[in-house]
């Protein structure tokens, strides 16, 4: 028997990727165009001050960035794009197997990596206050956020690539830059502490380890478990 017109039912549209991501790099893409209308020079010394010195020298010596507008801004697009990132890779990695709802677990990986950057400069600046080395910390408080407001920015435009263009390589090219940029904050945050501490090298290694390493493997196993 063959059926009718009337019996034809028109599929339900599935998304090429659900608005909210849509939304989520819109939002990241207006912050941006805020610092670039507000706070030009600023954001252009900030970048240039990863790569050199005179200018990570010249931001030390005009006060504390982190009371700025800008610092909060640059912050929010890492924490916004690093999350996305997180998602992308477990989307990838599961398939969409997990029980959470795709933009709860974005909110929560959201809040888990703002938590976990809040916890790590709580502990930073405890430390600084019990071992009395203030001006340690400052400094390499400083190269951290330096350091993760570049690669906030530059993981929109992978991002921007991995979810549209369905591009995996897009997201491996994302994650050695994560893991680059990782390496890079480690190995100057010694140099710094070389530089400034008061304590021996095995103090500084214990001191890095415990705030670079130990978290990202404690934040990893609670994901994994999570999930």
């Amino acid at each position: 028997m063959k059926s009718s017109f009337l019996d034809i039912h028109p599929a339900p549209l599935v998304p090429f990727q659900p608005d909210w991501i849509f939304w989520v790099l819109l939002g990241m893409f207006l912050l941006i165009s805020w610092i670039q209308l507000f706070s030009p020079q600023r954001l252009h010394l900030i970048l240039r001050a990863f790569f050199i010195n005179r200018d990570l020298h010249q931001l030390e010596r005009e006060g504390n960035l982190f009371n700025e507008r800008i610092a909060i801004v640059l912050s929010l697009v890492y924490v916004f794009s690093f999350a996305m990132m997180i998602y992308q890779v477990l989307q990838l990695i599961f398939h969409q197997s997990s029980s959470i709802p795709p933009f709860r677990l974005y909110l929560l990986l959201t809040l888990a990596v703002a938590g976990f950057w809040s916890f790590k400069v709580f502990i930073m600046n405890l430390l600084a206050h019990i071992f009395q080395t203030d001006v340690t910390n400052q400094a390499y408080k400083l190269n951290i956020l330096i350091t993760i407001s570049f690669l906030g920015l530059l993981l929109i435009p992978i991002l921007v690539i991995a979810i549209y263009l369905k591009s995996v390589w897009a997201l491996y090219i994302g994650l050695g830059f994560i893991g680059s940029f990782s390496l890079f904050r480690l190995m100057k945050g010694f140099l710094i502490g070389i530089s400034l501490t008061r304590f021996s090298y095995f103090f500084l290694f214990v001191y890095l380890c415990t705030l670079e390493i130990l978290p990202l493997l404690v934040a990893a196993k609670l994901i994994i478990d999570y999930l």
